[in-house]
């Protein structure tokens, strides 16, 4: 119990002093584009489409270097229509439909590597429909692109609207960025981000495409793995530039099958990341042992873990160059993080498979 604590306020403290490095990025006003392919898997978005095309068409790189995928993975909506409707003017832009599985390929990863034979840029840049994304995003993911690094990744955070559920998907979504950025500034790896990350075809093609990779749900961290297993470099930012924001998940139970999709994926991570994610799941039971023999103690310690992630978030803000978040709502988040670590675990063990995408899976199929 004691070394639970210890550990943890020990990775909150180191988490808070490496996260002050700097991450920002110069555009070489010399730079020779080079032609890149944005690959985005699109299976029944027609809420979200027309806001993540309207972002993309707002990026700042020249349009005869940048060629727009958008793989259609059999939706039953009016997303293929409303993509042909808002592509119709743009050469730029293709729709490709996607109705078969190649390899060991499925959902997105299927429409990722059917995608990838299309592509003709030197990197492949990768979103999900429901982020918005920043004008200046493939230049600051370029730059990173030095020596043999053949990953990179930026930052994602929900973006807030007036539901205060999104608020605190956002400063959730934030905070765990945060480790991920923290970590990789003293060289730990974690994983890539697959709603905003680029691959070089090079290295992406090394691997044998997804096609060729084992099928996991969690496609990013299976790339990121293949990759850099081949000795290719990678890299992370995060910084205003890097920022995509993506639309918050309105329903709690689809929150608890996402987490649990990105739980079963964590399995592969390194033994470091896994016990990380024990760490963080075991701290608030320990806390609350100590409750019933030092109920002192334990307050000190549950205001000072506050405290520290507190100053932790609002750094965060200030580095992504967004408006701190209000005391109340980080108040409120740490209630939030209780409870939702206590619902994720148990709804991780129910014998339910995961849904997503209107898909399921069983966790034979996800890993």
């Amino acid at each position: 119990m004691v070394i639970v604590i210890a550990v943890f306020f020990s990775i909150q403290l180191l988490s808070l002093v490496t996260i002050f490095k700097s991450n920002q990025f110069e555009f070489p006003t010399d730079y020779a584009y080079p032609k890149v392919s944005l690959l985005l898997a699109a299976r029944n978005e027609a809420l979200l489409i027309e806001r993540c095309l309207a972002a993309i068409d707002q990026l700042d790189y020249p349009k005869d270097k940048l060629e727009i995928l958008i793989g259609d993975d059999d939706s039953s909506d009016d997303t293929a229509a409303l993509v042909q409707a808002f592509i119709k003017d743009k050469p730029q832009y293709r729709l490709i439909s996607i109705t078969t599985q190649v390899g060991k390929a499925k959902g997105k990863a299927n429409v990722l590597g059917q995608l990838a034979h299309h592509a003709s840029g030197e990197y492949y840049f990768i979103t999900d429909v429901d982020v918005k994304l920043p004008t200046k995003w493939i230049k600051a993911l370029l730059t990173k692109f030095t020596g043999n690094v053949g990953i990179v990744s930026g930052t994602t955070t929900c973006e807030p609207n007036a539901s205060f559920f999104s608020v605190l998907q956002s400063i959730d979504w934030l905070h765990f960025m945060g480790y991920i950025q923290s970590f990789a500034n003293i060289d730990v790896a974690c994983t890539s981000v697959g709603n905003n990350m680029a691959v070089s075809a090079k290295a992406y093609w090394e691997t044998g495409g997804y096609e060729n990779i084992d099928f996991s749900i969690t496609e990013d961290y299976k790339l990121f793995k293949e990759v850099t297993a081949l000795g290719w470099g990678w890299e992370t930012m995060l910084n205003p530039s890097s920022l995509g924001l993506a639309w918050y998940i309105p329903s709690v139970t689809e929150m608890w099958h996402q987490r649990k999709r990105w739980l079963i994926g964590a399995q592969e991570l390194p033994l470091l990341w896994k016990s990380l994610i024990v760490l963080y799941g075991l701290f608030v039971p320990s806390l609350i042992g100590l409750a019933f023999m030092a109920p002192k103690h334990a307050l000190s310690i549950w205001i000072s873990k506050l405290f520290i992630q507190t100053m932790y978030i609002m750094i965060l803000r200030s580095k992504v160059g967004l408006k701190p978040y209000g005391i109340l709502n980080l108040i409120a988040y740490e209630f939030y993080v209780i409870v939702n670590t206590i619902c994720t675990a148990i709804f991780y063990f129910l014998p339910i498979p995961s849904v997503w995408k209107g898909r399921t899976y069983h966790k034979s199929d996800l890993s």
